[in-house]
C-alpha cells in the first residue's frame, strides 16, 4: 500500500474530557491520535464564544490552572500532524464544559 503523492493525511478527530482538577483548575485529557505530532488545546468562557489557543502539547492530557471559581469554561481539542513545514489539522473534539 502507497500513498498517493502529495496527499496530506488528515488525523482523526480527537476524543476529549475535562475534570474538575481543583477549586480553580481544570483537567483536559484525550486520546492519542495515531500519527499526530501533537494537539492544540482551545478554550471559551460561553458555549457560542470566541475559543483562544491556550496550549500546543504533545502530552494526552492538560491541566489548565489559575481559573475563576464558579465560572464555566468551554474547551475542544484537534490533533495536528507536520508534513514537512505545514500543519495539517485534524476537525475539533467536541465542546466538553466544566463549571468550577
Amino acid at each position: 500500500q502507497t500513498a498517493a503523492v502529495g496527499v496530506k493525511p488528515i488525523p482523526a478527530t480527537v476524543a476529549a474530557a475535562v475534570s474538575r482538577y481543583s477549586s480553580t483548575g481544570i483537567r483536559v485529557s484525550w486520546g492519542a491520535i495515531g500519527g499526530a505530532s501533537g494537539y492544540e488545546v482551545y478554550r471559551s468562557t460561553s458555549a457560542s464564544g470566541a475559543y483562544s489557543l491556550i496550549k500546543t502539547t504533545t502530552s494526552t492530557s492538560f491541566v489548565n490552572t489559575g481559573l475563576t471559581k464558579g465560572k464555566a469554561y468551554y474547551y475542544k481539542v484537534r490533533a495536528y500532524r507536520m508534513v514537512g513545514s505545514t500543519k495539517v489539522y485534524g476537525a475539533f473534539s467536541a465542546v466538553k464544559s466544566v463549571k468550577l
